[in-house]
């Protein structure tokens, strides 16, 4: 253990716009997260849509979806997590840090609690089983995981909800298909397809046929090795730090206008963990109470939130469970918890009976991904076994797997000091667990040989903040073992048929040493404790009411505006790692939660700046708008938009009245143009006149490639530059227009003041069909004011 440091004391007289360490400038930290005051308190934005608690593996991906998803509504996205940056990326991706997860511990009561292990790791539960605990950092264990993404079998999806399994299956645009294109699972492992991983795969494929196991033809793990299009760099392990951070700063790029975050859409605030969601008497979360830096805050629905905002709970199975018994405690809460059964059997095999030359002539590695099962009481349960192998000296097949290696120096010291004898093979069994669909109440008697969570009642079970800690009671039942002896068989079975069944070229490894002949290490020598896989699942499952928690979108039944995020929505646990899944179940619940705060088209009419209020409105460009008595909207400055983020619009009918001071005011009114988000005022407006449609209002007709005045496609009623105004029908300056604008699909129709001036102009194939409405401000000296601005869609 290195020397001690000083503990830094903040010192707020002092502000700073990066803080330092003793060794380290907080640049990534400073320029990824906020602190509550510049993110709430004082952000002098919008109210926000959607509260993401948790930034792990799934809550920072979640998050990133709604703020992609929730673009063409300006949604504001607010993530809060109890950690801090650690990392940006996967630590795999780093040169070697040095920094793992810490090993289980059993932690019943706050006495037994260690405190933070491993710089970021900590037990927020309870438990008679060992645990590692949880990691408190942006991007959670995903910055730790060993990224295996195998997908659920269809004997695991049967008990699904059908829209749930139709999703994962068939729906091309968010299915498995599409996000293992995401996080690099998609694409062939080439970085395994050598000579090495070829002679081993075909050893393996000769070995299992006997052994009623399946070998995959390509390894699911979440690595992309290549570029994912044009000139892009491969982003190598996956982790959400990767993603999230990446919206957090195109969020910055887009909308630093003002040189503050009123114009950001997501922000992301460490160290604040959420203690209670408070709901009202319709069952929408209204309140949210949360300990930032230890320090009481409230977000309020109307308040800091939108009226009916989005609540997504996403801090990792338990923890999300805790929070919800703890705030709207439900029948079944609780309940149908289940993990992984896991044993690491190692063996070594020779060289010559995997029909390998003489001595490596290449850094070997190889990966591959076989599948079983066994049927226990009539039904299938599920079990797989993720095979590495080196020829290691030592135990560690995975070493030089999954790594970054700058030196080439080292990478030949590493070639030269393989094992010439022997490869290590590493079968880690990872097996399905039974769970237990009860629907009871959560506080009610509970059975302690099935496995289940509720809340802790002790006094020395509360966290520092005084809220009961979850107990966890995880056990294995008698069909478990059954799985987990099956499984277990398989993979010393695999082991002797990679020997052929020749005890002097295997070897296995147990106690501390290599062990010769045909028996395999004991149960208690290669399995390890249930509570250590990090894959909890299961205790807030999708069904339908009575049946279930949560819907097919991950909305509590009973909560209207609160989704769950992670595994703790399976049904099921399969075997495979719930990583896959739960990305490709919080891709849908971001898409549902998006699309419940959009607006929903209206086919009545509706105002778009009632009373001259400004809300869900932002200015791009330069100059702006004032609101004038009677609901007026005046420009001023320029050249700039002043468009309306909360809604897009294909199909429409707008109405709204203008009028201008003298002939030569010059503005306009523009449709269907994609958001509108840079940082450059020179340049944000512009993205409206490129991809959008212009209705002008100038009664000159002014063009200004030609510099002359009278031209029809530049003059009030025209689509400027597109078609041209059949009338100027516009009033004497100083009188109100009416303009009614009807966009239906490929065809644009404008009347102002009842005389059409426009008739069915053709758009083109290369603009949208959708897209924002927006009011000009031209320039100095140009004043068009605007007022009863109301859109109905068609």
């Amino acid at each position: 253990m290195p020397q001690q440091l000083p503990l830094l004391v903040p010192n707020p007289s002092i502000p700073q716009d990066f803080q330092q360490t003793a060794f380290a400038h907080d640049l990534v930290g400073r320029y990824v997260c906020s602190t509550w005051d510049e993110a709430v308190t004082g952000n002098g934005g919008a109210p926000f849509d959607a509260v993401v608690v948790g930034a792990g593996m799934f809550g920072g991906y979640c998050a990133d979806k709604l703020y992609r998803f929730g673009d063409e509504g300006n949604l504001r996205i607010l993530v809060l997590d109890a950690g801090a940056l650690l990392v940006t990326t996967h630590l795999q991706n780093l040169p070697k840090i040095g920094l793992n997860a810490p090993g289980a511990r059993v932690v019943r009561t706050n006495a037994e609690d260690p405190g933070t292990q491993n710089v970021v790791w900590g037990f927020p539960w309870h438990s008679d089983r060992a645990f590692p605990g949880l990691a408190y950092c942006v991007g959670g264990r995903s910055v730790f995981w060993g990224g295996w993404a195998p997908r659920l079998v269809a004997d695991d999806l049967k008990r699904w909800p059908d829209e749930v399994r139709k999703h994962l299956l068939d729906d091309a645009a968010e299915n498995y298909v599409f996000v293992e294109q995401e996080i690099g699972v998609a694409e062939p492992t080439d970085y395994l397809e050598t000579d090495f991983s070829k002679v081993v795969r075909a050893a393996f494929a000769a070995a299992i046929p006997g052994l009623k196991l399946a070998l995959e033809d390509n390894t699911p793990l979440a690595i992309q090795g290549q570029a994912p299009d044009g000139a892009l760099f491969s982003f190598d392990k996956y982790s959400s730090a990767n993603l999230l951070i990446d919206a957090l700063r195109d969020d910055v790029a887009r909308r630093w206008t003002l040189n503050d975050n009123s114009r950001r859409r997501i922000m992301l605030v460490p160290r604040t963990q959420v203690t209670g969601l408070q709901t009202d008497g319709t069952g929408r979360v209204r309140r949210i109470e949360v300990r930032e830096n230890g320090v009481q805050r409230f977000l309020r629905a109307g308040q800091e939130l939108v009226e009916d905002p989005v609540v997504v709970l996403a801090a990792g199975t338990i923890e999300t469970t805790r929070l919800a018994l703890a705030s709207f405690p439900a029948d079944g809460m609780g309940a149908n918890l289940m993990a992984h059964l896991r044993s690491n059997t190692v063996v070594r095999v020779r060289r010559s009976a995997l029909g390998l030359p003489p001595k490596p002539a290449e850094l070997e590695t190889a990966a591959f991904l076989l599948r079983g099962s066994v049927k226990v009481g009539g039904e299938p349960r599920q079990f797989h076994i993720q095979v590495t192998c080196a020829p290691s000296e030592g135990t560690d097949a995975e070493g030089n797997l999954f790594t970054a290696i700058p030196d080439l120096d080292h990478l030949q010291d590493l070639k030269a000091s393989q094992n010439p004898n022997w490869v290590v093979v590493i079968l880690r069994g990872i097996g399905e667990m039974e769970g237990d669909r009860t629907i009871a109440p959560p506080d009610g008697p509970k059975d302690l040989a099935r496995s289940w969570m509720n809340l802790a009642k002790d006094a020395d079970q509360r966290d520092q903040f005084g809220m009961p800690r979850a107990w966890v009671n995880l056990v294995d039942t008698p069909g478990d073992r059954q799985v987990w002896q099956a499984m277990d068989k398989a993979a010393a079975d695999t082991a002797r048929a990679l020997a052929k069944n020749k005890p002097e070229d295997l070897q296995w490894f147990y106690d501390g040493g290599w062990k010769s002949g045909d028996e395999p290490p004991p149960d208690g020598k290669v399995r390890d404790n249930i509570g250590s896989t990090h894959h909890e699942a299961g205790t807030l499952w999708m069904g339908p009411p009575g049946a279930g928690l949560t819907d097919a979108d991950g909305r509590f039944h009973h909560v209207g505006n609160a989704y769950v995020a992670g595994p703790a929505l399976f049904p099921t646990v399969g075997s495979a790692n719930p990583s896959l899944t739960a990305l490709a179940l919080a891709r849908k619940t971001a898409r549902a939660a998006a699309k419940a705060l959009l607006p929903k088209p209206d086919a009545s009419f509706k105002p778009l700046a009632a009373g001259g209020s400004l809300v869900g409105w932002l200015m791009a460009g330069s100059g702006g708008f004032r609101v004038l008595p009677g609901g007026v909207l005046e420009g001023f400055g320029g050249i700039g938009l002043l468009w309306y983020t909360r809604e897009q619009f294909g199909d429409f009918l707008l109405r709204l009245e203008w009028r201008a001071g003298k002939k030569e005011d010059n503005s306009g009114v523009f449709i269907r143009f994609p958001p509108l988000n840079s940082s450059d005022a020179g340049v944000d407006w512009r993205r409206a006149v490129n991809r959008g449609y212009e209705i002008q209002i100038d009664d000159t007709g002014f063009n200004p490639d030609t510099g002359q005045q009278g031209d029809a496609k530049h003059r009030t009623g025209a689509v400027y530059s597109f078609a041209p105004s059949s009338a100027l029908a516009s009033k004497a300056p100083g009188d109100w227009n009416a303009y009614e604008i009807e966009a239906r699909g490929d065809k644009i129709n404008v009347t102002l003041n009842g005389t059409k001036v426009v008739t069915d102009f053709i758009v083109d194939d290369v603009r949208p069909r959708r897209g924002h409405i927006g009011l000009q401000n031209h320039g100095a000296g140009s004043t068009v004011q605007f007022r009863n601005l109301q859109v109905r869609s068609l």
